[in-house]
């Protein structure tokens, strides 16, 4: 990964399928890390003058930061602690982990690490003891590899600590999913369902915006906006369910200004914000790590359902290279069609190339594909398969919602059409452009007839506007 330039100037920003998985999880993480303290800073401090919403008003001064390195410190750190809070409980020291092999130090561990491996595994339980003295051994040898990473990461950052500690990581990560996401990537993503579905509608910043500030105009009294986009069966939208009907109706829209704060911040990062969304929405499996080490997201307030989202993106463990994967290939698509004007009349590209983090990778963009991903089984009942781990899963289509869940006029909508791979080194041969290079498909069904609704009847407020 490399990034050249500063935010006043194009950014690019190369991923290399090739690389390990953490690597480019660490990379999109840390611009999204980046536009999150732009933004936070700027809404504390209050010291900037408030500009036109759809003016290009963001702030330019701050420069490329290293953030996916102090992600990947964090990362190390956590992992260090753990591993050595189980490992030297007995009190045992560095050395005490070598005596029982003769060996001097861990760079004889390699030479003698088969020939212990063999002996052992021939007589095993006459050298039990001696396993268990291994498998420590072992450890100590990832502490010690742990050590020489973190150390590597501090000589080029030049510091011995991360930028901030997970606490801090994760209330940075909450805003980018309950804020970024759930508002200025959710835009994107609706322009995207829109504009392939319904063609003839002018696709715009400020129509697509609009289905936040239109509060509960069309939407029934114990829903959100959530409810319609998300797939029924997504976590957020069961506890919603469960919730709502003992509350209060909560407020659903937000100011113009508000919109125009994160619009300004989150716009360069927009394309991978709509990405997340889309996979957000879907009914994924929750994630279960193997420990503790990157904790998956959870709401900053978990009594308002308002913030919940599926719960499920690129950023709860940096080693799912399957959401990683298919976060970028979106991210990528997205940036691709948001650099186009849309074909509608009145319509305005959503990107400016200068005013984006622009991705460029060697991974095929992903097909894109205008319904679900379902298929009768042989009992007659609807499943669904996940378009990036491809298991099955029942998608819970209730009776009562089935009717709502999409407008049946835009089903038929033809040109779903995507670009045919992302920008790809020239010397690269066919063979080598292998399966792992391929994207999952990119879902985007027509837009339930609520949204649409609203988005049909948004009414320009000037007859001139500033393209943004």
């Amino acid at each position: 990964m490399r990034k050249t330039g500063k935010t006043s100037e194009k950014v690019t920003v190369f991923f290399d399928v090739n690389q390990p998985g953490e690597s480019n999880n660490f990379a999109l993480q840390g611009l999204l890390v980046a536009a999150e303290r732009n933004f936070t800073a700027g809404r504390r401090s209050r010291l900037q003058k408030y500009g036109s919403m759809w003016s290009d008003s963001r702030d330019r001064s701050s420069p490329v930061t290293d953030d996916c390195l102090h992600l990947e410190m964090m990362l190390l750190e956590r992992q260090h602690l753990q591993l050595l809070a189980c490992q030297r409980t007995s009190g045992r020291q560095f050395l005490d982990f070598l005596r029982p092999f003769d060996l001097r130090t861990l760079d004889d561990l390699g030479s003698v690490r088969r020939k212990l491996h063999d002996q052992i595994h021939a007589q095993p339980l006459s050298s039990l003891d001696k396993a268990l003295e291994l498998q420590n051994l072992y450890q100590e040898h990832d502490l010690w590899r742990l050590q020489m990473q973190i150390a590597d990461i501090g000589t080029r950052l030049k510091t011995a600590m991360p930028r901030y500690g997970f606490s801090e990581y994760s209330a940075i990560r909450s805003t980018i999913i309950e804020e970024g996401c759930r508002y200025i990537g959710r835009a994107v993503h609706i322009a995207a369902r829109l504009s392939l579905h319904h063609p003839d509608i002018p696709i715009s910043w400020e129509r697509c915006l609009h289905v936040f500030q239109a509060g509960r105009r069309g939407i029934d009294p114990f829903s959100t906006i959530d409810d319609y986009v998300m797939e029924p069966s997504t976590p957020s939208r069961l506890l919603r369910k469960r919730r709502l009907k003992a509350r209060e109706r909560e407020k659903t829209h937000l100011s113009k200004r508000t919109l125009a704060e994160m619009l300004k911040h989150f716009r360069p990062v927009a394309h991978i914000l709509a990405a997340m969304d889309v996979l957000a929405c879907r009914a994924y499996l929750p994630i279960h790590p193997t420990n503790d080490v990157w904790p998956p997201y959870r709401p900053t307030c978990e009594t308002d359902s308002g913030f919940l989202t599926a719960g499920r993106s690129f950023m709860d463990d940096p080693r799912d290279g399957g959401m990683t994967r298919a976060t970028l290939g979106y991210a990528l698509w997205f940036q691709d069609w948001g650099l186009k004007k849309p074909s509608a009349p009145g319509s305005r590209a959503l990107f400016q190339a200068a005013d984006i983090t622009c991705l460029q990778s060697d991974l095929f963009l992903p097909e894109v594909i205008g319904h679900e991903l379902d298929f009768i089984r042989d009992n007659g009942s609807i499943a669904r398969r996940d378009p990036v781990y491809g298991y099955i899963y029942d998608p819970h289509l209730y009776d009562d919602r089935t009717k709502d869940v999409a407008d049946t006029a835009g089903i038929s909508a033809p040109g779903l059409s995507s670009p045919a791979v992302s920008p790809v080194a020239t010397d690269m041969g066919e063979k080598e452009k292998s399966a792992c290079m391929k994207s999952p498909v990119l879902i985007l069904p027509p837009l339930p007839k609520e949204i649409l609704g609203m988005l049909r009847d948004y009414k320009p407020q000037h007859s001139k506007q500033k393209n943004s």
